[in-house]
């Protein structure tokens, strides 16, 4: 569990925006109490997903420009992949640096609206938890706060409810808990399980189209990019059960599987939008398209190969297993393939390492000589006096390298 001190700022923050629609909708707008909270929630989904779509639109568009370059940029990194020289090594910055520009591609446009939504649903659920068991007997004490909202507030949240369902019940409440707040489990199981269910397949199905997506935009020649991919995929068949049973078994009050639910549309929604509106604006190309399936073509080649290797080992294990006599030989010729394929393997790497030890080295000392022509710059600012004695040293004076002439009879 997060520590409550990291997420004291978003507490604030959800109670005051929670607290804000509370009174724009209750005060200003005359709608009854129980039902302000209600939408309050909603206000709280528009409020924060409002704010960082912007930020999403970025995320999915830097993701597209990095995917239409990759045939570019892979070009390149195989044109300049055995040079080691300093002169190769920076022009290979300048052209990796002029794609990203010609491309207006941006790496560090990543994972914003992940590391901002997390913390808000975090400090959400405190809030709402806090609110919905403020005490064992679910009395509000004088003085109670959470976050911006004050006791009074506490209390109204308290008998608020959302379709005559109690927003801070939940399915493993106490029956005690749940006769003090006017219903029973199976009414909140009424309404918590469909929505739950509901919030569940959105969440999946947006999963099922990022796995679609990422065998059509992945690069398949990234250990890296297939591992996350393998990953998601791994997950599918847990992230259901998980979700369903953190919702019946654990503190998921009426308040939080409505403000999931209308989140996990939203993201639906929202993702399916930006990605076809990317794809009207940056379609991906034929060349694109033919490196990608290259890549994965040359990728499930040496998947094949593989296979086959072990395959073939298996049955010659069992062709010893039947003529016992040659367990002696297919040992040796084990043995021997395998310390052959080891060779290779270890030459493979450590030509590798060689290549990336020199390129390392020349981009340091690109760095340095960098770092030098601007510690020259500003002393030349600060200083043109010095910098000028320091770029043109005195001219020490001319020496001749012949030798002495002999002085003359009348010296």
């Amino acid at each position: 569990m997060v520590d409550s001190t990291v997420l004291e700022p978003f507490i604030y923050l959800v109670s005051g925006v929670l607290k804000l629609w509370h009174l724009l909708i209750h005060n200003l707008l005359g709608v009854n109490d129980s039902t302000a909270w209600a939408l309050s929630l909603l206000g709280l989904v528009i409020t924060v997903r409002g704010l960082i779509t912007p930020i999403s639109w970025i995320q999915y568009l830097s993701s597209r420009r990095s995917i239409v370059m990759r045939p570019e940029l892979e070009a390149l990194n195989k044109e300049y992949e055995s040079r080691t020289d300093k002169e190769s090594v920076a022009e290979l910055e300048v052209k990796r640096k002029e794609l990203r520009q010609r491309h207006n591609y941006n790496p560090m446009a990543g994972c914003l609206p992940m590391l901002i939504q997390i913390p808000i649903f975090l400090g959400l659920y405190r809030v709402v938890v806090q609110m919905s068991r403020p005490s064992e007997t679910l009395e509000v004490p004088e003085g109670a706060s959470v976050g911006l909202l004050n006791a009074t507030e506490m209390r109204s949240f308290i008998n608020a409810e959302l379709f005559g369902y109690p927003l801070p019940a939940y399915v493993a409440m106490s029956e005690e808990h749940l006769a003090a707040l006017g219903t029973t489990r199976s009414e909140v199981m009424q309404f918590v399980l469909p929505t739950l269910l509901l919030a569940v397949f959105f969440t999946m199905f947006n999963l099922f189209q990022t796995v679609r997506r990422n065998r059509l935009t992945m690069d398949w020649s990234s250990k890296l990019s297939r591992g996350a991919n393998k990953m998601i995929v791994f997950m599918i068949p847990f992230i259901p059960v998980m979700l369903i049973s953190f919702g019946l078994t654990g503190q998921a009050p009426v308040a939080i599987i409505a403000y999931w639910f209308a989140n996990n549309l939203w993201t639906l929604a929202q993702t399916s939008y930006i990605r076809f509106r990317i794809d009207q604006l940056m379609p991906l190309s034929d060349v694109h398209l033919a490196a990608t399936d290259e890549a994965k073509e040359a990728f499930l080649s040496d998947l094949r190969e593989r296979r086959a290797h072990r395959r073939a080992v298996r049955r010659r294990k069992a062709t010893g297993a039947i003529k016992p006599w040659k367990i002696p030989e297919i040992r040796r010729e084990l043995k021997a393939e395998n310390a052959e394929r080891r060779e290779k393997a270890t030459a493979e790497k450590a030509e590798r390492k060689r290549i990336r030890k020199e390129q390392s080295a020349a981009r340091t000392e690109l760095i340095k000589e960098k770092n030098e022509r601007k510690r020259q710059a500003r002393l030349a600012k600060k200083n043109p006096d010095a910098a000028a004695k320091l770029n043109n040293p005195p001219e020490e004076p001319a020496t001749s390298d012949e030798p002495n002439p002999e002085p003359s009879p009348t010296d």
